[in-house]
């Protein structure tokens, strides 16, 4: 990594969920500035949906540029779209329903496939994008769990060492369900311009202490594996995420 990550503490979830919001937009301001267009990819968990229903409502609805925006999943659970456990349906729920972005430029991943035809095929369109966007993933929204997976990238699991040209795996016996799943990889998460890790709740203190200040353990934390060489990487925590941090 070429430089150290930022690292971002406030005081509530909801301030939390809200400051994101804020940088998310900016980011997509500025690459579309940039570049004329930007390639998102997005994660489910218990941070997103807030700062998603921050980005569907005024005023930063109105200062996305839909139209120029692509949009992938960092990982997905193998239901159908209208399972309650598809990252997809949260996002649809919380977003896509109220934005313009057009259909044609929001790619989930296919799970009526089985899970090896999924991540093979979402392989294919995760490549195509990033030839579209100069190779690189514009901003990545990941979280970490207590045990410090990422993504769909859990510790111990074959998966964490992909090979270099892996950019999406299918993941079998997840360790918390649904247990089938397809996920990026670090190798595409490391294909980032900007990451934002956004981490909430007392559970994730101890492992996101040892995460940002422990050594470097990446078949135990996945998430250190998140450490793009031409990106920059920020961790947003709550106060509760980051209490273990300073403690001497």
């Amino acid at each position: 990594m070429s430089h150290q990550p930022e690292i971002l503490v406030h005081p509530s979830l909801e301030l939390l969920q809200a400051a994101a919001a804020e940088r998310v937009v900016t980011l997509i301001e500025a690459a579309v500035a940039a570049r004329g267009r930007a390639l998102l990819a997005i994660s489910g968990g218990s941070a997103p949906p807030g700062l998603f229903r921050r980005l569907s409502a005024e005023p930063l609805r109105e200062r996305v540029p839909w139209s120029a925006l692509n949009l992938i999943w960092v990982d997905e659970r193998l239901v159908p779209f209208d399972d309650p456990e598809s990252n997809y349906r949260l996002a649809r729920w919380t977003l896509l329903d109220h934005v313009s972005i057009p259909s044609a430029q929001v790619f989930p991943v296919a799970t009526y496939y089985d899970a090896e035809q999924a991540a093979a095929r979402y392989q294919q369109q995760v490549a195509m994008l990033l030839d579209q966007h100069g190779g690189q993933i514009d901003l990545a929204l990941l979280g970490m769990g207590p045990d410090g997976h990422t993504a769909s990238l859990f510790p111990g699991f074959p998966q964490v060492a992909a090979p270099d040209d892996a950019l999406v795996v299918a993941v079998f016996d997840a360790p918390k369900p649904p247990a089938v799943r397809v996920s990026l990889t670090a190798h595409a998460l490391n294909r980032a311009r900007h990451v934002i890790f956004l981490v909430a709740g007392a559970d994730k203190a101890p492992q996101l202490r040892a995460a940002l200040q422990g050594p470097y353990e990446p078949a135990t934390i996945p998430a250190q594996l998140v450490r793009p060489p031409n990106g920059h990487v920020t961790w947003m925590l709550d106060a509760a995420a980051a209490a273990e941090l300073y403690a001497l």
